[in-house]
């Protein structure tokens, strides 16, 4: 009930085109009905096939119009899921902080966390090389459609490693497989395509699953890194050859 009158209204509307003011101001009817099946759900680890529909909708960033390159795709997921998400998204994030899995590395997505985080470590290391005067060479790494390219396997794998299993693991199983998306512009729609890889975006569990995702990555550089989400700096104090070939 408390997520359901914490929605925000002016947010678009998903495929069943309910909007969110009637999830709202008809919370405390609807959250007993909800309950039930948010409990059969994650009890039979099974995600009703209209949650796993998107629609997407390109919103134009700058550039030739007609180029569908210079267009961002906003994913318009199912707002009932979403409710659902955050429930797992609570228990799968307190799992993880009690037993101190999440990089510390890592800053976005994260409470306590941000860009400012990020920002302020990494210049307080650059304020100390200048005051040692040393030589600091940095690596920004993008990586290229980063989320869309998540390995559902390798995920899975991940998130067992770290203790999400049985019925939880099933859920995430189901709610990442059979997923399904179209573009809709000017009110036509494309043809339906499958989605067989990477993690759903305009999901409440996609920034989520993404860093459990990367979350080794530190673990595997011996240099300095500090990420938010798929943003990544490398940098590390050059004194000898061997600090260049390191990094």
């Amino acid at each position: 009930m408390e997520l359901l009158k914490s929605l925000k209204t002016h947010k678009a509307t998903g495929p069943d085109d309910i909007p969110s003011h009637l999830l709202k101001i008809t919370a405390e009817k609807s959250a007993g009905a909800l309950q039930l099946i948010f409990q059969a759900s994650i009890g039979q680890g099974v995600v009703p096939d209209d949650w796993k529909k998107a629609h997407i909708v390109p919103v134009f960033k700058k550039g030739d119009e007609a180029n569908p390159a210079n267009y961002r795709p906003i994913s318009l997921t199912f707002v009932y899921s979403k409710i659902m998400e955050h429930v797992v998204h609570s228990s799968i994030m307190k799992h993880l902080e009690h037993h101190n899995i999440p990089s510390d590395q890592e800053h976005g997505f994260r409470k306590t966390r941000s860009c400012k985080t990020q920002l302020l470590v990494t210049v307080n290391d650059l304020a100390k090389s200048i005051d040692e005067s040393s030589q600091i060479d940095a690596i920004l790494l993008d990586f290229s459609k980063a989320f869309d390219k998540v390995s559902h396997s390798h995920l899975l794998l991940k998130l067992q490693h770290h203790g999400i299993r049985n019925s939880t693991l099933g859920w995430i199983t189901d709610f990442l497989s059979g997923r399904t998306q179209h573009v809709l512009l000017d009110g036509q729609f494309s043809a339906t395509s499958p989605v067989t890889s990477g993690v759903p975006q305009g999901t409440v569990l996609c920034p989520l699953l993404f860093l459990v995702y990367i979350n080794d990555l530190p673990s595997r550089v011996c240099s300095t890194v500090w990420m938010f989400a798929d943003d990544c700096l490398l940098y590390r104090t050059i004194r000898t050859l061997h600090d260049t070939n390191t990094l």
